[in-house]
């Protein structure tokens, strides 16, 4: 299996022809420009007086090539920028699967005792708009449709598709066609085993769509994407990682789980008795409490398991956007 480091690596590293565009400013937010921006003019522009304190120049480049956000759109409204060019979004479509003796339903559906209403496709939705993408919602796979011919369709719409659910063998399967090549079969983290990346080329070998597939279960999807999908997607977007790791102190060890390999953990944060940031764990138990992460405000990062973490101990927290 990959590492952790190996795999991020790995997602850094793929590339994607997206074509720009040019938007109004009032459409830029949550796209990334295609290059840096400079301010075609200084700022602040206060002709005849002494300019104290931090200004920019004109012709400097202040906007990187990264989301904009709020700060970044007003910089450039400052500047007197009317238009950004950007990259086209990129389609995200998404799957969910049932697994076995597993049953979904969409929200609203009417639903039998033993079936189930399925978060992902809402979950997916919200996730993917913040990470810039476009979602596409692909809903359960039918009853009547392959899951091989899903995936040819999802590929041929979008270029980035997530499956969620499905059996690691038929994606394998479905990879090693002409075309198409497994990139990841597994990662070393709790429940990554069945969490497989590949892409799909063109005639000129060059990288045409990726398909990631998801073990099933909304909790570890969502921490999944957190730590790979939504990094990956700010890299073909030509944007730097997102990631941001706060070191904390645990107010309790986490229960259950793995000791072997590593391991995210949700957590929810707030003021230790000694003034600096403490994380408390919330341990989800059962196979797929997805409201358990509600009040989550990120995942802590046991990279050896969690052997020997205990109330004081320090640990690395991704936080969520």
């Amino acid at each position: 299996m990959t590492s952790l480091k190996e795999f991020r690596a790995l997602l850094f590293s793929q590339s994607l022809d997206l074509r720009p565009e040019s938007v109004p400013l009032s459409e830029a937010a949550g796209r990334f420009p295609m290059e840096p921006l400079a301010s075609p003019i200084d700022l602040p522009p206060v002709e005849g007086l002494v300019k104290k304190g931090r200004y920019l120049k004109a012709g400097v480049d202040f906007v990187p090539c990264d989301r904009l956000g709020a700060a970044e759109i007003a910089g450039l409204a400052a500047a007197g920028i009317s238009r950004v060019m950007v990259w086209r979004m990129v389609n995200a479509g998404f799957l969910a699967v049932g697994g076995e003796g597993v049953r979904l339903k969409v929200p609203g559906e009417r639903r039998e005792p033993e079936e189930q209403y399925s978060p992902l496709g809402h979950m997916f939705s919200v996730l993917l708009d913040g990470a810039g993408a476009w979602p596409v919602d692909y809903g359960i796979l039918p009853e009547e449709i392959s899951l091989r011919r899903a995936m040819e369709k999802g590929l041929e719409e979008c270029p980035v598709f997530i499956v969620a659910g499905a059996d690691p063998a038929e994606v394998r399967d479905f990879l090693a066609a002409p075309g198409r090549e497994l990139l990841c079969d597994g990662v070393e983290i709790e429940g990554g085993e069945g969490l497989l990346f590949g892409r799909i080329t063109s005639d000129q070998g060059v990288s045409a769509g990726f398909l990631f597939s998801f073990p099933s279960g909304a909790v570890p999807a969502f921490l999944c994407f957190h730590l790979f999908v939504r990094p990956f997607l700010y890299g073909l977007n030509g944007g730097g990682d997102p990631a941001v790791m706060l070191r904390c102190t645990l107010t309790e060890a986490p229960g259950g789980g793995a000791d072997t390999c590593s391991r995210l953990v949700p957590v929810r944060l707030g003021s230790g008795p000694d003034g600096l940031l403490a994380a408390e764990p919330l341990n989800i138990e059962g196979p797929d409490h997805v409201t358990g992460l509600i009040g989550a405000h990120g995942c802590a990062l046991f990279n050896s398991g969690c052997r020997g973490s205990k109330a004081g101990s320090p640990v690395d927290v991704l936080l969520f956007p």
